[in-house]
């Protein structure tokens, strides 16, 4: 070996405890900074008072998820007699560190993550039974872990499922199952949950907020929110259901709040008075050692994870509602145009997003999402993107839309995916798009959307191929008279 490289590894191998160092000290005051943050927060309001004659039905993207969010709201139900249906979405089936620990192997197989998910299908049984909730009332869906996502951006026809990296299944291979067989689709996802909401008719419907970092959470909230929307249209029942989230994953929390037990979660300090509006449920001291005990049946969690799954056990429990949006309508386009001009300061944001709750996105303000707003007028959607800091050339920005109920009545609509690289290369190519200082702007013929009535509309931000932030599915209602819309149909024929 030169001389000169062993010098290298040898100043590398010295730096690396300063390094870690360096990195856990930054951790470490991250997190106090936000904790004395959270210090100062106020207790949101009370949860509605729960009452006979309500049905609660909560669906979980994973095994454990409906514990660590609503194990309070489902004892207080059963202590009431409200009917409680519980929907699990995967069965976790992807959680590799989880499989190796179980199995004791490093060099894990489909066999055994299919193994795993019945394990966690048990632990799921075992701990609802304990919270009151009877096993014929637990559905699990059997759809892939960490391919949620996958399957509501790109996987949405029954011809071309998506196949799970885990399993290497591309259809549901569980023989516990609300439906044998069924492919990995968007299609099937959204007929599954409109099918169950159909039986239960639950008054009230609890999901996984669509601001939580793990994206199966995320893409849970927009299957369960546009299964609603879809049968509200057509039900004065579904018209009258509510609809509340519950928040897994955000940047740390709520670990900075674990480090005091027994004591109140409240929301994330940065997701404080954006478009959520927050509601405590306080928990007995009884109804807190069950949710404990329960979150501990989950014994292929708590061995790898332990202090994030007991950071729930609290004093409370949060949900929230999220009220729909409508994209503010122009009588024409020219206040619009111009990139400059202050046209934007009468339009109210359509999406909130947190800032600054990750190191990464501390790092990267350029590419940590603030807001989204949007309008429309004759042939054209606006949209503009804030972030935290001034978009540099480093940050690559990914609008995903996906259209419903268009003007020509096709109800499965479809989908635009836009990626751009700032300051004005967008594929694939629309009217305008622009960036100034922390502002990205971007004009969408509404012919690329099939004059589509409504959106679902995500943002998501990366750098060198590393993830950065994302605002999670929004929908967005695009508001114009029978006029408009009688010549865009005419113009589809």
């Amino acid at each position: 070996m030169k001389r000169s490289s062993f010098w290298k590894i040898a100043c590398m191998i010295a730096l690396l405890p300063f390094l870690y160092l360096g990195t856990a000290s930054a951790t470490y005051f991250y997190q106090y900074h936000k904790l004395g943050d959270e210090r100062g927060l106020p207790m949101p309001p009370p949860f509605p008072a729960l009452h006979k004659g309500q049905r609660i039905l909560i669906f979980a993207p994973h095994c454990d998820d409906e514990t660590l969010g609503c194990a309070g709201l489902m004892q207080q139900a059963v202590q009431l007699g409200i009917p409680v249906s519980v929907v699990i979405i995967t069965n976790g089936d992807g959680f590799r560190v989880g499989v190796e620990r179980e199995f004791r192997k490093l060099h894990v197989n489909r066999k055994d993550f299919i193994r795993f998910a019945a394990i966690r299908q048990h632990e799921s049984l075992t701990a609802l039974e304990s919270l009151g909730v009877k096993p014929q009332n637990i559905l699990f869906l059997g759809y892939p872990d960490q391919g949620l996502w996958a399957i509501w951006n790109n996987h949405w026809s029954n011809s071309n499922p998506f196949t799970s990296p885990y399993t290497k299944s591309d259809r549901c291979p569980y023989p516990v199952a609300f439906e044998d067989n069924v492919p990995y689709s968007g299609a099937s996802v959204l007929s599954e949950i409109k099918s169950v909401l159909k039986d239960k008719r639950p008054t009230d419907v609890f999901v996984t907020h669509p601001s939580d970092d793990h994206p199966d959470h995320a893409a849970a909230a927009a299957f369960v929110t546009l299964a609603m929307q879809q049968l509200a249209r057509n039900s004065s029942y579904f018209k009258k259901t509510c609809l509340y989230y519950y928040l897994i994953h955000r940047g740390d929390w709520p670990l900075p709040q674990g480090l005091r037990p027994n004591h109140y979660l409240v929301p994330p300090v940065e997701m404080d008075n954006l478009d959520t509006h927050w509601y405590t449920l306080p928990l007995t001291h009884r109804e807190i050692i069950v949710k404990r005990r329960a979150i501990a049946d989950y014994r292929s969690q708590t061995t790898v994870m332990a202090r994030f799954l007991y950071s729930f056990d609290r004093r409370n429990e949060l949900f929230g509602t999220i009220t729909p949006k409508t994209a503010f309508q122009c009588t024409d386009n020219s206040m619009l145009r111009a990139v400059s001009n202050q046209a934007w300061l009468d339009i109210k944001p359509v999406a909130l997003d947190p800032v600054n709750d990750t190191l990464i996105r501390d790092f990267q303000p350029g590419g940590d999402l603030k807001s989204v707003y949007a309008a429309t007028d004759r042939k054209n959607l606006y949209l503009r993107v804030d972030t935290a800091a001034t978009i540099s050339k480093r940050i690559r920005f990914h609008i995903f839309i996906r259209y419903f109920g268009s003007a020509s009545r096709q109800t499965s609509g479809g989908t635009l995916n836009l990626f751009i690289n700032p300051p004005h290369d967008c594929r694939p190519a629309v009217d305008t798009c622009d960036t100034n200082k922390n502002r990205l702007e971007v004009t969408i013929p509404l012919s690329r959307l099939g004059y589509a009535r409504e959106i679902a509309l995500s943002v998501d931000t990366s750098t060198a191929g590393i993830h950065i932030d994302t605002i999670g599915v929004r929908f967005i209602y695009l508001h114009r008279s029978s006029h408009h819309l009688a010549s865009q149909i005419a113009q589809l024929h």
